[in-house]
């Protein structure tokens, strides 16, 4: 698997893009629950108020993906600071495609649309438009709610916090994009089963986590994939210290 800690939507939700990726180098996603279903109870405005203002944020993402001899676990865990446009995040992976276990981790800062990465001693720099949108994973969450219904699941405590998941009804477009089956796919792929559940507390429309999980088929290979990320310490996330060589990197351009 690539070491690059900046995944985008796409690279983090498309199975094709992950299928290819490892080509080259709690519960399974059934149906909804519904036990403790009940009425909605996200004011959408509210949550979309609180997503816009939040200026910074520590987040985890965590991938799992099965597929045929094919299993891998990714996280990322790092501070988004939106003022700033500025993230440091950390990444490790560990694949095993039936040889055995291996593991790989990455270090990488952000600036805007910059990524600095640690390759051994050295920072490699790369600049790429976009790479900002792909890092400011709640703006993403954002964007996928947009004319959403929920549905109650139940109550989970985040960080701490008591919030409630929802099952978020998102739009078909919507979807196919982040499951792969749009046109940009050279190889169609089909959507079997798709859950996107969210994490929030609806004492103050705050944006806790969301949990997608999905079986797809592509090329006649089936494939489950999920991709839980949490969102903590909005507003109060630590502080991105810059080391010496990214520093001097940045102030150069």
């Amino acid at each position: 698997m690539t070491t690059n800690v900046v995944l985008s939507r796409r690279a983090l939700a498309t199975v094709g893009v992950v299928l290819s990726l490892l080509l080259t180098g709690c519960i399974g996603a059934g149906g909804i629950l519904s036990d403790e279903s009940g009425a909605d109870g996200v004011d959408e405005a509210e949550l979309r108020e609180t997503i816009e203002s939040t200026e910074s944020y520590e987040v985890e993402i965590t991938r799992t993906l099965n597929s045929g001899g094919v299993n891998e676990t990714a996280t990322v865990n790092g501070i988004v600071d939106r003022s700033d446009q500025r993230a440091q995040l950390t990444s490790t992976s560990e694949t095993d495609v039936g040889s055995g276990p291996r593991i790989s981790e990455s270090e990488q800062y952000i600036i805007e649309d910059t990524q600095y990465t640690k390759s051994g001693d050295s920072w490699e720099q790369t600049t790429a438009p976009g790479t900002w949108n792909e890092v400011d994973r709640l703006e993403g969450a954002l964007e996928t709610l947009e004319d959403a219904e929920f549905e109650r699941i139940r109550t989970e405590t985040v960080d701490g916090t008591e919030t409630t998941m929802f099952a978020a009804n998102i739009s078909d477009d919507r979807e196919n994009e982040l499951a792969g089956a749009d046109s940009s796919q050279h190889v169609a792929v089909s959507v079997e089963d798709f859950v996107y559940y969210v994490l929030v507390d609806t004492e103050t429309n705050t944006l806790y986590g969301t949990d997608l999980r999905m079986d797809v088929s592509q090329g006649g290979e089936p494939a489950r994939v999920t991709i839980e990320t949490t969102f903590t310490n909005h507003n109060d996330a630590g502080e991105i210290s810059l080391p010496e060589d990214v520093a001097e990197m940045s102030e150069t351009e």
